[in-house]
């Protein structure tokens, strides 16, 4: 058995776990499904597919992550999403996002549309 001091835990996966349900109900609001990739030790990644025809930009979508991240982190509403997120365009149509929530702590979102 392990001793105590050589076992590693972080709080990450936990929190990122507990933040998801939040987001997916914002995607599918906002017409995306939500999907996570990765193993959520250091980031959340996440990837927001357009799901229905009548869907949100994706500039709201992030817009609605950072309120709903905002009640851990920001404590307010009056923060420059652009500035904070660095949207950068891959391909034709994955818009990549880096949401900070705090420290090292964020969200890295690819929407597809």
């Amino acid at each position: 058995m392990k001793d105590k001091s050589e076992v590693k835990s972080s709080p990450k996966p936990m929190f990122y776990a507990c933040a998801l349900e939040g987001l997916r109900k914002i995607a599918m609001d906002c017409g995306y499904a939500l999907a996570i990739h990765g193993t959520c030790a250091s980031d959340l990644d996440l990837i927001a597919v357009r799901w229905k025809e009548n869907y949100e930009s994706p500039t709201y979508l992030v817009t609605q992550f950072f309120k709903e991240l905002s009640h851990f982190s920001f404590g307010s509403d009056e923060v420059d999403i652009i500035a904070h997120s660095q949207p950068e365009t891959r391909f034709d149509t994955h818009i990549h996002y880096t949401i900070p929530i705090i420290g090292d702590w964020y969200v890295d979102l690819c929407v597809i549309v």
